[in-house]
């Protein structure tokens, strides 16, 4: 492999699909051009790794297919991630491959302004488009978070506003996947994060988690409320030691009129202890009673792009989520129009536990998993056949991987479903318990799940010994997960 090698230009025709037009962008990874795809006519990002970058000039000839290597697979799972993530924020990937010994990922062509130009131009904004953006942006990586992929470069020029106000999360290219399985690439002399928006912990090089993201996207929330990140980049002197040691003012202090529940909530998102900081759902949560509704008049000033134009008339948006399949409804599934019969739930959840004993969640756990609402909503919270429904459509979404969707029903079953403080209730706490700290396991929430465990162990030890035979089994598994966890000599290689 060459550093030397083809250099993409105008007209040119990548893999047969699509013709090159305008360069777009050129940074030190990766350039990016728009084309026309041939088959559609439809405008395209065509994003190429770049080979010719002088830090690749640098390297002798071992170091340099090494780091092509590194760069070639994350590049190749830049391209899986985007495929995987389905949400109207997020560029969906049209294709991908090599054109003349060159990687190259096609996807969705963003248009707009990046929040960076557009709060330089704009400064301090009002309230309502602030949350607008900082909403939108919110349930892009709610989505990215659930799967879970964190993205560790969260920043003002990594999020674009088109001409509709629709606000889309850019660049996953050095986004992570948090599974216990997932390859960890470092490339020479790289640094992850970028200066300003950095968490402590990707400073001091350690192990990313979902909250890793919180942070970074706490400083742009920040930015959004106050006009100013908490730390300027300006103030170059000791920058790296005020994100690792300093608390910034709330971002009222800069702006009148932001609300105390949004001043919290972003000192929360910048605290120095990851586990501290809110998740992406807490933070949606606090923007919802701030964010504009459908029906509220145009802010003033005016802005253009307007942000609060997809929240103030959402049925004028253009932009909406690539289409999915969605799953043939079981026969024996109740409709929408009846009350559920409980002789039909019983029987899926029978289906439901034989799908989920053969490690393979399927019809039936999927209609469990949609009407969870119906059966707490029409059965209340005390019958255990509700309970039984819950359990079986977290457990399904647990063994599918959907960690993000699996742990807020196991919550909310300790929380609101399980009542009753004698030793059977107190082993399913213990267990449902454990269940989350697997699920914060695979977001990389390391100090959560072993305090999980220790805690089960207190609890196992004075249960009746069936009971705490059951927790056992449960606390060793999780434990087992977290060992090897630990004892992975690539931990903290981002």
């Amino acid at each position: 492999m060459s550093a030397e090698e083809h250099r993409p230009g105008a007209r040119e025709l990548v893999d047969g699909r699509y013709e090159l037009d305008t360069p777009l962008g050129r940074g030190g990874m990766a350039q990016v051009w728009q084309a026309c795809e041939v088959s559609t006519g439809r405008n395209v990002a065509v994003k190429f790794l770049r080979l010719d970058s002088e830090d690749l000039r640098r390297l002798d000839t071992r170091e340099l297919r090494a780091e092509l290597a590194v760069l070639y697979a994350r590049f190749r799972r830049e391209a899986e991630l985007l495929s995987s993530l389905d949400h109207s924020g997020i560029p969906e990937l049209y294709g991908h491959g090599l054109h003349r010994d060159m990687p190259y990922i096609a996807m969705r062509l963003v248009t707009g302004v990046t929040l960076r130009s557009f709060l330089d131009e704009h400064n301090t904004l009002p309230l309502a488009p602030a949350i607008a953006v900082a909403a939108q942006a919110a349930e892009a990586l709610a989505c990215a978070h659930t799967h879970p992929v964190v993205h560790r470069d969260l920043k003002p020029q990594n999020i674009m506003i088109d001409d509709e106000g629709v606000v889309t999360l850019i660049d996953f290219g050095i986004a992570k996947p948090l599974r216990a399985d997932a390859t960890r690439y470092t490339a020479h002399g790289s640094t992850l994060g970028s200066r300003g928006y950095q968490a402590p912990e990707q400073i001091m090089e350690k192990e990313p988690t979902a909250r890793t993201d919180i942070y970074s996207f706490g400083c742009v929330v920040y930015e959004l409320l106050a006009g100013r990140p908490p730390f300027p980049l300006g103030e170059d002197s000791g920058l790296i030691g005020k994100h690792l040691y300093e608390d910034p003012p709330p971002p009222g202090v800069y702006t009148a009129g932001v609300p105390e529940a949004l001043d919290d909530l972003v000192l929360r998102m910048l605290d120095k202890v990851p586990e501290r900081r809110p998740a992406i759902g807490e933070v949606l949560d606090v923007f919802a009673p701030f964010c504009p509704r459908p029906g509220d008049p145009e802010p003033r000033p005016r802005t253009h792009p307007d942000p609060t134009a997809p929240c103030r008339r959402p049925k004028d948006r253009s932009v909406a989520s690539r289409p999915v399949a969605a799953a043939p409804p079981s026969p024996s599934s109740p409709g929408q129009d009846e009350w559920l019969d409980v002789r039909v739930v019983q029987q899926l959840c029978a289906t439901a536990e034989q799908e989920l004993y053969e490690g393979e969640p399927g019809e039936a756990t999927r209609s469990l998993q949609g009407m969870t609402g119906r059966v707490r909503q029409e059965w209340g919270s005390r019958r255990p056949l509700v309970r039984r429904v819950w359990r079986l459509a977290a457990d399904g979404l647990r063994l599918a991987g959907d960690f993000g969707a699996a742990a807020p029903l196991y919550q909310d079953i300790d929380s609101g479903l399980l009542h009753g403080e004698g030793p059977a209730e107190r082993a399913e706490r213990a267990v449902l318990r454990l269940r989350v700290a697997e699920c914060r396991l695979a977001f990389g929430e390391m100090a959560a799940a072993i305090e999980a465990v220790q805690a089960a162990g207190h609890t196992a030890a004075g249960l009746p010994a069936p009971y705490a035979t059951r927790v056992e089994d449960e606390r060793r598994a999780v434990d087992e997960q977290i060992t090897a966890r630990l004892a992975d000599p690539e931990s903290t290689d981002l």
